[in-house]
């Protein structure tokens, strides 16, 4: 019936018969035919997967036999939590488990069950003489021994897990604190080396991060892909929402010399592929586009298109007027330049 939760039940008794081993799903289920009641097992949230929902299960006996009653069964371990991680490799596993007490039955004696049932209702002597109603009196005694024991060994036992408690949540400060320190001291020493590196450090640092880009670029799905484009594209967003004019002109001027250092240097190859990357780009982009997207487009091609014919007729006007000026320079040079051996004969001829 219970081989579905725990296995088949040949292995399971091999592994009850080695020593310091107990099957203990088959002992719960022993107990439900034996008890004749369900039990439901409960398994506290601590390191908790989804291959263990089977530990929290109902058991119920076998048919014929009829469940009577319930009992909850809680699983839990005999050290507190920091010792059981330390012996298992910092995972919680518990070693028995305890059943858990209703309300209703929590009481340990019935002298307390009576007595608070006396401070509810006070009891009353009725006499046939007068029919008055008279109360009786009744003496408060102090608590007996074992109930003063019993207080004690809670309040003891109360301690206890508020030590426990305690220590596990100092622990856990003194984890994050570490973590904390650990975090600064690897991010001081990294600002340290970037004011101290050189420009060939710098380089190298740099390749060794792009190659890592690209590496987990990759190896990326095209979900994470899309979702780290967005992320990109939210983080330029509002770096240019909240930029001056002086910055936002320092990054443009820094982007055309990126732009134009990459293609100065770039092969013929890898100008072709920029090219065709570029063409695709604006073919999806247009068949995307809508109408009045579309017409905006138009205005400034043709706003570009006015404004560099303009620049190239004045190119040409100033390259007109530079010919036509080195032209008449070297005319008047080259009319010159007759008249001056009959200059020179005439003063000779006047020496003489």
């Amino acid at each position: 019936m219970y081989s579905q939760f725990i296995g088949p039940l040949d292995t399971a008794i091999k592994a009850v018969c080695k020593n310091y081993t107990y099957s203990e799903f088959y002992e719960i289920a022993a107990l439900c035919n034996v008890l004749r009641c369900n039990i439901r097992s409960i398994y506290p949230k601590i390191d908790f997967r989804e291959d263990m929902e089977i530990l929290n299960t109902i058991f119920r006996p076998t048919s014929p036999i009829i469940a009577s009653c319930s009992i909850n069964i809680f699983w839990s371990h005999v050290l507190n939590e920091i010792d059981v991680r330390t012996q298992n490799n910092m995972t919680w596993i518990p070693n028995h488990f305890v059943p858990l007490m209703s309300p209703s039955a929590y009481d340990d004696s019935d002298n307390i069950s009576h007595q608070s049932v006396l401070k509810i209702v006070t009891p009353e002597k009725r006499t046939s003489k007068n029919n008055a109603s008279i109360q009786i009196r009744i003496p408060e005694f102090q608590s007996s021994p074992s109930r003063r024991r019993r207080s004690e060994r809670s309040n003891e036992t109360g301690f206890a897990q508020s030590a426990a408690t305690d220590a596990i949540r100092e622990a856990q400060n003194g984890i994050h604190e570490q973590r904390q320190s650990a975090i600064e001291q690897q991010i001081n020493p990294n600002q340290e080396n970037l004011v101290n590196e050189t420009a060939e450090h710098r380089r190298i640092r740099l390749e060794k991060q792009k190659q890592r880009d690209q590496s987990n670029r990759s190896n990326e799905t095209n979900e994470k892909r899309k979702i780290r484009l967005e992320n990109q594209n939210q983080r330029t967003k509002s770096n240019r929402l909240n930029e001056t004019s002086e910055e936002r002109k320092i990054r443009l001027e820094d982007k055309n010399q990126r732009i134009k250092s990459n293609r100065l240097n770039e092969t013929a190859e890898e100008r072709q592929i920029r090219l065709k990357k570029v063409k695709e780009r604006a073919q999806s982009g247009r068949m995307n586009e809508t109408e009045e997207q579309r017409q905006i487009r138009l205005e400034k091609q043709r706003k570009r298109s006015q404004a560099n014919r303009a620049k190239k007729l004045v190119e040409k006007s100033t390259s007109n007027k530079l010919n036509t000026q080195q032209q008449s320079s070297s005319n008047q040079l080259n009319a010159a330049e007759p008249n001056a051996p009959c200059d020179t004969q005439g003063k000779m001829k006047k020496y003489q």
